[in-house]
């Protein structure tokens, strides 16, 4: 079976598993296709930083399974 590499739906860039988490735990636990953290800084006016900063304190809380 070949693995599927997940890429930003709108500049193309291959996602990290930390990219696709923080995008299904802010947008939707459903999502199939995903943004890279500059596309997702920009659709929900923040900065790349910031979204950095709540994967790290997801990953750290270890109370998201998004996160593990």
């Amino acid at each position: 079976m070949e693995m599927k590499h997940h890429v930003c739906r709108q500049c193309g860039v291959r996602l990290t598993s930390d990219e696709k988490a923080i995008y299904m735990k802010m947008v939707s636990r459903s999502a199939v296709d995903f943004l890279c953290l500059g596309c997702l800084s920009e659709k929900l006016g923040c900065s790349r930083g910031a979204l950095q900063e709540r994967i790290r304190y997801y990953r750290e809380s270890g109370n998201c399974v998004l996160f593990r």
